[in-house]
């Protein structure tokens, strides 16, 4: 028994083209490769790896209808096939200019020394931006069908009360995104509080924000609650100031409390990074006198602003404990009067 010449003619096809995809795209991967590495953004090399592995699978699927047109086949199995490799090609094309614009866009924002859009912005803006190319694509694929796309925007007109009524919670929602992303009240990795809840940004949807806790937990609020609360932005912050009052007993003299905030200046001065403010006897307390100090810490970084007040206070309690100083804690003086 024979094999039927159309037979062989499709296998032939699809084997040699099968082929010479694999060899002329790995020579076209190293060719491009060889340009790149002579570029001094790492952005080249991703981008020609994305090309020719995207254009791997679009070249088989070529071969795939290029062996098919040699079988004798027609109607709807015939349509079927095209119809799908045009599908899976444009969702291969689309899927590639997403990566690719994507990556471009990044790399040229981070070397702009002040660009309009950060980096930051264009990860929030990255689903949008998607959802626009999946759109063109979903359109060209269905205009390549013959779909009247006229026919679809009358629908989608006349469906539009419902829509909007439909739509009315995402639009907020949406809206509420945008302005998150165009206003910067924070960005991923800072840290916030809002009401109750302190952590870090991990992530700024459509809908909601993400956020980690100091003790671990995520929490997830909504951007509309987020908008309507006050928010702290501990990391933005162009230095931060630090508060601190101490007490010392009663039995301190007059003359050691005089020299108390020159001891307060020399140690904060002493510590790397803590710049000096003031220090003052500010009051009496009910078992300590209390001097007030101010020291400034030239970045917004709190967990940096942690560090230095820790170092500075370590440093505070031994200077104290040089010049005899004794910290006060709450005491209570009972007077005993014997009567006979």
């Amino acid at each position: 028994m024979s094999i039927p010449p159309f037979l062989v003619l499709a296998l032939a096809r699809w084997l040699g083209g099968c082929f010479a995809v694999l060899l002329l795209t790995r020579l076209l991967r190293a060719v491009l490769l060889h340009l790149a590495s002579s570029r001094q953004y790492s952005t080249t090399e991703f981008v020609v790896r994305l090309f020719t592995s995207t254009l791997l699978p679009i070249g088989w699927l070529a071969v795939l209808v290029w062996g098919w047109e040699a079988l004798p086949m027609a109607g709807l199995a015939d349509h079927a096939i095209y119809a799908v490799s045009r599908l899976l090609a444009v969702v291969l094309i689309a899927r590639l200019i997403n990566r690719v614009f994507l990556r471009l866009a990044d790399g040229a924002l981070r070397r702009m020394e002040h660009p309009v859009i950060t980096p930051e912005m264009l990860v929030g803006f990255s689903p949008m931006l998607r959802t626009v190319v999946w759109l063109f694509a979903l359109l060209i694929y269905l205009q390549n069908e013959g779909l009247e796309l006229g026919a679809i925007f009358a629908a989608l007109a006349g469906a539009g009360i419902g829509l909007g009524l439909a739509l009315q919670r995402p639009v907020e929602n949406f809206t509420d995104y945008l302005t998150v992303l165009l206003d910067q009240p924070f960005s991923v990795g800072q840290k916030i509080r809002v009401g109750d809840v302190v952590g870090r940004v991990e992530q700024v949807g459509v809908r909601s924000t993400s956020i980690r806790s100091l003790n671990g937990q995520r929490t997830v609020m909504s951007n509309g609650d987020l908008l309507n609360a006050t928010i702290e932005n501990l990391t933005n912050l162009p230095r931060r100031r630090i508060v601190q009052v101490i007490g010392v007993t009663y039995d301190t003299s007059a003359d050691q409390m005089e020299k108390i905030p020159e001891l307060i200046r020399s140690v904060v001065e002493s510590v790397e990074g803590a710049q000096f403010g003031r220090a003052h006897f500010i009051s009496y307390g009910d078992f300590s006198l209390n001097v007030e100090y101010v020291f400034f810490v030239p970045d917004g970084d709190f967990d940096h602003s942690l560090d230095l007040r820790y170092r500075v206070n370590l440093k505070l309690m031994r200077c104290f404990q040089d010049k005899g100083i004794e910290f006060a804690f709450p005491t209570q003086t009972l007077h005993l009067k014997q009567t006979d």
